[in-house]
Order: structure tokens, then sequence, then C-alpha cells
């Protein structure tokens, strides 16, 4: 018996624990602290992820042995962060660009219309470019251009792997994601805008090139950033992975609290991790990683007055599209009573008053005329049970009565 309650005993206490872990309380948000990332295991991942990639491309082609290979940055949250598709730009130390990558530049077009020409815009812009020194942008590609060259799927396909970065004049930035399509997305290959009006246009280019993108979604716990390629410093790998994760410190669903590890890998090696934590999700408060969608200023309720439709009706349209219906109805006037007293207060409705009259007049009506017995059930003082057929069918004669005694004195 000793032995069984022991063993109860232990048991509530295991369940006692594991409740008491699955209702942990959230915590207050953490703030991002550089000493809990070590610089030391970040330039070996660095290091290894070099040296891999390095034998990896021996191995296949020894032509593209020299050719510069991106490095990402792995983040895996706690929680799946609930939010629509983003962007999320980051700006880096030093750019991910390599010496030998190819740049084009998406520009407005100086005349609209799609049978225009395009080669003096195209004139125009290089010009443009020379004249304040630019020498990173390889092409120069004209809205015009992109929707007549680069309508189908397969041109699309085409063009997005020509190039290795794309930038695009900020007046036109909202139309050209829509013209280039998802692909591009999934890619991490969206343009980066950059004001073509800018008096220093060279320091425009190379501050937009140092910018890296995170496509933020709801379909998993993992996302990729690239904070650098293998043609650069290791110092300078190591400074752009800081930099990003204080980044992301600040601006990633959750906060530092949601995230669970960061790994550095390449297009073709493992994901070698340098930070990773085995926090309870219980910790990560659910109401912050939930992103609400972008809308414009004009995504709101309307409401307004229908007056085609029923009379006091109010109608709201819900941004979807959703229409509701809200009927006001009118109380009618009831009488007051003063305090202490039983005298009626007066009404300003005649109808009513006239109404009252004639209630009483037909009950006096009927005592001294008609010899009626005083009438004590107040449903025979309202006007509606002389009319009625209830009325005819249960009392013929008095209602007969009343009749007559309204016909004689009327």
């Amino acid at each position: 018996m000793k032995g069984k309650n022991s063993d109860s005993q232990v048991a509530r206490k295991q369940k006692r624990k594991r409740t008491d872990s699955e209702t942990e309380t959230t915590e207050s948000p953490k703030e991002f602290d550089l000493k809990e990332l070590s610089k030391k295991q970040i330039l070996q991942c660095i290091s290894a992820i070099f040296h891999l990639t390095q034998e990896q491309l021996k191995e296949t082609n020894s032509l593209l042995a020299e050719e510069a290979r991106p490095i990402f940055i792995q983040v895996t949250s706690v929680r799946v962060p609930k939010m629509p598709r983003r962007q999320m730009r980051v700006l880096l130390p030093y750019s991910i660009v390599a010496p030998d990558d190819e740049i084009a530049l998406f520009v407005c077009d100086l005349e609209r219309g799609r049978r225009k020409d395009y080669e003096p815009t195209v004139e125009y812009y290089r010009d443009l470019l020379h004249k304040h020194g630019c020498t990173r942008v390889n092409e120069i590609i004209p809205m015009n251009r992109v929707k007549n060259e680069f309508d189908q799927f397969e041109l699309k396909k085409k063009l997005l792997g020509s190039y290795d970065h794309f930038l695009v004049d900020g007046r036109i930035a909202g139309h050209m994601s829509h013209l280039l399509g998802k692909h591009f997305t999934k890619k991490r290959k969206l343009p980066t805008s950059i004001r073509m009006e800018s008096k220093d246009l060279k320091h425009e280019i190379d501050y937009a090139l140092r910018k890296t993108s995170m496509l933020l979604h709801s379909h998993g716990d993992t996302h990729l950033m690239q904070i650098g390629n293998t043609s650069m410093d290791k110092k300078k790998i190591l400074k752009n992975t800081l930099a990003a994760c204080e980044k992301l410190s600040k601006n990633y669903p959750g906060g530092w609290t949601n995230i669970r590890a960061l790994r550095l890998k390449s297009t073709t090696s493992l994901a070698l991790p340098f930070y990773m934590t085995l926090k309870n999700k219980n910790t990560v408060n659910p109401h912050e990683i939930v992103v609400q969608p972008k809308r414009p200023k004009a995504y709101r309720d309307v409401e307004g007055e229908l007056s085609t439709f029923v009379r006091d009706t109010t109608v709201i349209v819900k941004p979807e599209g959703t229409v509701i219906l809200n009927k006001h109805k009118k109380k009618q006037p009831r009488a007051r009573r003063k305090s202490g007293a039983g005298n009626v207060t007066a009404r300003n409705d005649e109808s009513y008053m006239k109404s009252s009259l004639r209630r009483y007049k037909i009950c006096w009506l009927l005592q001294t005329d008609a010899g009626v017995s005083p009438i004590s059930d107040r449903r025979f003082l309202s006007a509606p049970f002389f009319k009625s057929k209830a009325t005819m069918s249960k009392y013929p004669s008095l209602h007969a009565q009343c009749r007559a005694v309204l016909q004689k004195h009327e």
C-alpha cells in the first residue's frame, strides 16, 4: 500500500510540473544582445562554407572554381508568424554584389505608348549615369520594353536568369512588381527602388546595392536572406551577419524571443548553426507574431442612410463587399405619471387626446343611455376593441349597443 501511495504521489508531482510548463505565462520581450552570438563560431561557419563550396566547384567544373556563390542566413522561428507575404529590407554594412555580377536598371519611359520607340529613353538614362560616374549598371531596360518583349512566362524567366541584381526607378516601383510576376519574388530578385532625380546618383545606387531582402510568410518556420558571397572577406561577412541579426531582433515577427535558431548556408551546402535556443513556445506571445496586412486609407466601413429601400434604415458596406442593413424602430409615446399624483401629464399630440376622450365618452354613454353596467376590463376602453371582428363574435349585443349609442350622439 505504501508503494502504491508513493507511486501515485510521484505521478501527481510529474503531472503538476507538466501542467505548469504548459501553462507558463508569456515573458516580456527580450532585447537583442551581441554577447549571445559567438563571433568565433560565426567565423568557423563561414570558413567551413568557403571550404565546402570550393571543393564542390572543383568536383563539378574547374572553370567555375573562381565563381562567387551567395551565402545565406537561415532563420527558424519558435512560432510560425501569422502574416501575409511581405518583403523585409535590411541595410548591410557591405554590399553583397560580387565584382562580376550583372545589374539591370528599370526606368520610366520618356514617351508613353506601346508603339513608341524606347531607344531615346535608353540613351537619355545612359548619359545620365555617365554624367554621375555610375559604372555598376550593365543594362537599362525601359518599362515599355518590359511590356512588349517580356510579356510571356518564358521570356520573364529568361530575363530573371540574365541578371544577378535589379534596380528600379522609385516612380514605377509599384508597377514593376506586378509586371515581373511571382518568380522574381521567389528567387529574391525583386528590384530595389532608387531615386533617379537625386543629385548624387552614384551614392544612391551604391546605397541600394547594400540592401538585401527576406521574404516573410506564414507557410513555415524557416526564412532565408542573403548576407554575402564567397568573393567577400570573412570579416565583412561577419559584420553583415551581426547587422542582419540586429535588424531581425527589431523587425522579425515576435522579435528576438521568436527566433529559435540562426544558421549559415550556401546554395548547395548544409546549414551550419551559430545560435540555437530550446525555449518553450509559451514564452512567445501569440498576439505579437500576428502582422496585419497593409491596407489603403480608404479601406474602411462606409455607413449612410438608405432612403430608396425602407424608411429609417441605415446601410453599412464593408471593404470586402458585405452589406449590412440596420432598421431603426420609432418608439411610441407613452403617458407619464407624476410622482405622488394620479393625473396624467398633458400631451401636445391632439390625436392622442381625441382618441382618449372618445374612449371615455363611449364608456359614459354606455352607462347612462344604454343602461350597461360599468366596465371594469381595460380592454373595453381601447378603440380597436369596438372595431375588431373578435368583439363582434364574442360580444354581439354589447357591440351593437355601442354602435347605436355612437350613431345617436354623433
